[in-house]
Parts: C-alpha cells; sequence; structure tokens
C-alpha cells in the first residue's frame, strides 16, 4: 500500500541516488522512493480522483523505475524526476485505454453537436475556494491540467514539463497561457461580483 511522503531535503542527492541504486544499493532505492512517491502519486491522482487507483498506479510506476533503472542514462538538463513523470504519464495512458469503454460527457457532446446540457447555474454566493477551483479545473483539457499540476504544484520548469509530456516548450508555453485564460475567464463568469486578487 502507498504511503505518501515528502522530503526534499536530499533532491540535491538524487543523481548519487540513482547511481548507488544501479550498483543494487537497496537504501538509495528506498531513498528514492521515499524523495519521488509523494509528487508521483499526487500526480496521478490528480488524474485519476480516486485513491485506491492512484495507489496502484503508483506501484506499478515504481515496480516499472526498478526494473528500467539498470537502462536508464542520464541525460544533459534534464532530471531523473522528468524520466520518472514520463513513466508516471505512461502508465496513465495505459490506465485510460482500459477505461476507454464508458464515454466521457466531452466525447459524447462532441460526436453528437445537436445535443444540448444546460449547465445548473452556480449558487449566487460562491466563493473561489478550493473546491470550486478544482471543480473549474475540470473545465480544462487533460494536458492543460497537467501542465499546470506540473508548473504549479510540482514546480517544475517548461522544459521538464515539455520532457514529460514530449511537446516542445513554446507547446507548454502556449497551453499554460490558454488554460490561466480559460481559468480567468470563468471566474469572472462564475463570480463577477467578487474581484480577482
Amino acid at each position: 500500500m502507498y504511503t505518501p511522503t515528502r522530503d526534499t531535503t536530499g533532491e540535491a542527492d538524487i543523481p548519487r541516488l540513482v547511481r548507488e541504486a544501479q550498483e543494487g544499493n537497496e537504501d538509495s532505492l528506498s531513498r528514492l522512493y521515499e524523495l519521488l512517491s509523494d509528487r508521483i502519486y499526487r500526480y496521478i491522482l490528480m488524474r485519476v480522483s480516486h485513491r485506491e487507483t492512484a495507489e496502484d498506479i503508483t506501484q506499478v510506476v515504481f515496480i516499472e523505475m526498478i526494473r528500467s533503472l539498470p537502462r536508464y542514462t542520464e541525460r544533459a538538463g534534464a532530471k531523473f524526476s522528468t524520466w520518472l513523470f514520463q513513466i508516471a504519464r505512461h502508465r496513465l495512458i495505459d490506465h485510460y485505454r482500459r477505461q476507454k469503454t464508458v464515454l466521457s460527457l466531452d466525447e459524447t457532446l462532441e460526436s453528437h453537436p445537436n445535443m444540448q446540457v444546460d449547465p445548473a447555474p452556480p449558487p449566487d454566493d460562491a466563493l473561489v475556494s478550493s473546491g470550486n477551483l478544482t471543480n473549474l479545473l475540470k473545465h480544462l483539457s487533460e494536458r492543460q491540467q497537467t501542465i499546470l499540476h506540473l508548473f504549479f504544484q510540482e514546480e517544475m520548469s517548461l522544459r521538464e514539463i515539455a520532457d514529460i509530456l514530449d511537446i516542445s516548450i513554446v507547446s507548454v508555453r502556449v497551453e499554460k497561457h490558454r488554460a490561466l485564460k480559460k481559468l480567468k475567464h470563468m471566474l469572472l463568469v462564475k463570480d463577477s461580483h467578487l474581484p480577482l486578487i
């Protein structure tokens, strides 16, 4: 079972820990897990919104990390965590492929453009809370949600995000800008009586 950990004190040690883990040092492997598991879990949980599923996928990511570690080679300018997030992204894609039997509302509307859905009006006293923001984020594309999470929550650079998503830095910058613009618009519409801070 996944146990959340958050330890940023040893992140500078990751390259050394990777080398030692590749040489068979189990303590270094455990330390890598301690340093990175919480970040990977949060990233996956943001995408699947179900704790048990996120725990399962996180375990699969770290099992794959252990299996692939002997073949891992450090690239100039790329962090080990970027490689690990790429594994997590691929396992999420696998998860969604297996879950593809249920069409999302967006897919249904795209394939049936004449179908109309009247959204429930938001309450007049709705405040911009984390719950409201979470609901607003769900209106963004999966890529935009991922970019915002990696940029703001994981504090990754545009280069790292581009590497994880296998897109250009310019694409990351444009998607981030569009996502923030869309969120701002939704907040203005939803809470037009509240000033933006």
